[in-house]
């Protein structure tokens, strides 16, 4: 069973109160604690993604697969306001300066539309990665990704077919801290796709704040005042 119930998720937060990380007021969490090892068709391992327009936070255009690096794309769900999506924003932006160099482009996707984009400029700056980091646009990459979560990463390879999603490492979680990661999912990913090797745990779910890809948000961003670039 993919997911926890609701209820039995409430009773084990409770219990678990060492180093918890919690969900924001405003947000629904993932009813799951921890990373779940999922079967590589219901993840869509595998998939074709489809080019799609982003617009960077500074008002760059560009398709996807413009950006993609010669060796794959990296996209990580962002979200500042979420506890989950900050603890692991140091060690994803460390990712990116050790694999930006060796033909992996990151794709940072800011799915919070409540955010202004000033914070998201800030969030960039504070975060130091290698990368591009997208507004408006990322709703419906998301929806082809079947983005669930702000802990959420995925792994496209040069021909931009699915290869990993899920979580960063095992962690962090909701409800639980461990002292150091012993699943590294990600880097692992990006390392079996160097070495043209299978990846061995191609899917997992990943703890964080509930999305809701639905495309549609992308034109809230049209809504925000003083980001003429944008309008």
């Amino acid at each position: 069973m993919r997911h926890l119930g609701f209820l039995a998720l409430a009773a084990l937060l409770v219990a678990q109160d060492l180093a918890a990380i919690e969900p924001l007021s405003d947000r629904v969490p993932s009813l799951t604690l921890g990373p779940e090892i999922l079967e590589e068709e219901e993840a869509g391992i595998g998939k074709a993604i489809s080019d799609v327009r982003l617009v960077q936070v500074d008002g760059g255009v560009h398709g996807l697969h413009e950006l993609g690096g010669s060796r794959g794309t990296i996209v990580v769900v962002r979200d500042p306001r979420c506890p989950v999506s900050r603890r692991y924003g140091p060690r994803v932006a460390e990712l990116s300066r050790v694999y930006h160099g060796r033909g992996f482009t990151f794709v940072f996707i800011y799915l919070n539309e409540r955010l202004p984009i000033a914070e998201m400029r800030i969030d960039r700056q504070n975060l130091e990665a290698k990368g591009v980091f997208i507004t408006r646009g990322g709703f419906a990459l998301a929806e082809q990704l079947g983005v669930e979560s702000t802990g959420d990463v995925f792994l496209l390879d040069a021909m931009m077919r699915l290869r990993f999603r899920g979580a960063v490492d095992d962690q962090y979680g909701l409800g639980y801290t461990k002292s150091a990661p012993t699943s590294r999912y990600l880097r692992n990913a990006i390392d079996a796709v160097l070495l043209g090797r299978p990846i061995a745990i191609p899917a997992t779910t990943a703890p964080g704040c509930y999305i809701d890809a639905d495309p549609q948000k992308d034109e809230q961003f049209r809504l925000w005042p003083a980001d003429g670039a944008l309008s």
